[in-house]
């Protein structure tokens, strides 16, 4: 599946530019949301259409490193002289700056310069707030945080769309989150789909039964996975929301520390309909958070004997308690009281939850056999 890209724009004359850009791209790597380019030096204007004008126009973020190459002095009638960056990290900024400018798109961007390189070119005009660094540790810490807070969400389009439903829930004594990514082809019929739900792995550590939908791992995080082959290769149809796989997951059973740690961390979901792809992130925080029930002034509950919610103007007409207290607050009203074979029911007509209000009795049946009624007569 395709991913946002990042274009890396780092110097490779020395060898430890080399580790530091490779060390970039492997931060990249690790943090599963993006792929990486990182440029490589090109010595002829096919190399330079074919990799790095095209590769900028795809990308969605530019990481651009300028170490210090040489001191330029214009005379002491001029200015003060100062250390230039590279000629090629200056090129390819103001290459990202004009495609940015002409397709109106706007570049995320990490900026970072070695102490000592002076402000000259295109760069006086441009907005980069670089970084000043004195080692490559202090790149790949920052570019870490910044990692965490850079998403390109593309949750729908004209023939798709990605959402994540989230239902509170019960497993055994502790209180989970019950996540479940939902796509919806709006399109043709498509035979090929995936969708890859990506957690922090302290949230799925209340449970160790293993998870056949489990693929690669990254550090600090696991990837449930299912595609057209786990849904038996059922084809997605037009205006047909499927979900694609239910996961839960839980906070109640960490210590304090590992809920801070957690609460800062963020639960990823990417699709992909044929060649279409989808993303969205929510945060654990968000997830988490204390629900915020709809008109909460004018609902009253829940009532002790089923849960139920309603309006205080209303109190004859239920609300459906899953739909209410999930993330969003959702007020639907709880269908009509049906007669089943269990007994008298009512049924969430968005969630199916089922809410049992009076059980069947037990009714004492004798069974003889009358010629006249072809059979069986029950009494």
């Amino acid at each position: 599946m395709s991913k946002p890209h990042i274009f890396v724009s780092c110097g490779q004359r020395t060898q430890e530019e080399q580790l530091l850009g490779e060390a970039i791209c492997k931060t990249i790597d690790d943090h599963g949301v993006f792929d990486c380019f990182f440029a490589e030096a090109q010595h002829n204007l096919n190399g330079l259409h074919e990799n790095i004008f095209d590769a900028l126009a795809k990308s969605d973020a530019l990481i651009t490193v300028m170490h210090r190459r040489g001191n330029v002095s214009y005379g002491p009638d001029k200015c003060e002289p100062f250390d230039r960056a590279s000629v090629w990290i200056e090129q390819e900024i103001a290459i990202a700056a004009y495609i940015q400018r002409t397709a109106k798109n706007d570049l995320l961007t990490a900026a970072y310069i070695e102490k000592g390189v002076g402000r000259e070119g295109l760069r006086e005009l441009l907005h980069l707030n670089p970084l000043e660094f004195t080692s490559s540790d202090q790149i790949i810490t920052d570019l870490k945080a910044k990692l965490n807070t850079w998403y390109r969400s593309s949750e729908s389009d004209d023939l798709g769309e990605l959402r994540l439903e989230v239902f509170p829930g019960r497993e055994g004594s502790i209180q989970v989150k019950r996540l479940t990514p939902i796509l919806t082809n709006k399109g043709k019929r498509a035979n090929e789909y995936s969708c890859t739900l990506e957690l922090p792995e302290l949230l799925l550590s209340f449970n160790s039964a293993f998870n056949m939908l489990e693929v690669q791992r990254r550090p600090g995080y696991r990837r449930l996975q299912a595609t057209e082959k786990t849904k038996q290769n059922e084809p997605l149809l037009r205006d047909n929301p499927v979900k694609m796989l239910t996961q839960d997951v839980a906070i109640a059973h960490l210590n304090v520390a590992q809920q801070e740690q957690v609460l800062k961390q963020n639960v990823l979901v990417s699709a992909e309909i044929e060649n279409r792809m989808y993303s969205l992130t929510k945060s654990c925080a968000e997830i988490f958070a204390e629900t915020q029930p709809a008109q909460r002034d004018e609902i009253e509950g829940p009532d002790a004997k089923f849960g139920y919610f309603h309006f205080k103007s209303k109190p004859d007409k239920p609300l459906c308690p899953k739909c209410y207290q999930s993330t969003p607050s959702k007020v639907v009203y709880m269908g009509p009281r049906d007669q089943r074979a269990g007994g008298m029911m009512r049924f969430c007509p968005v969630c199916d939850l089922t809410i049992t209000e009076e059980r069947a009795q037990d009714v004492n049946r004798q069974i003889d056999y009358d010629p006249l009624s072809y059979g069986l007569r029950i009494k």
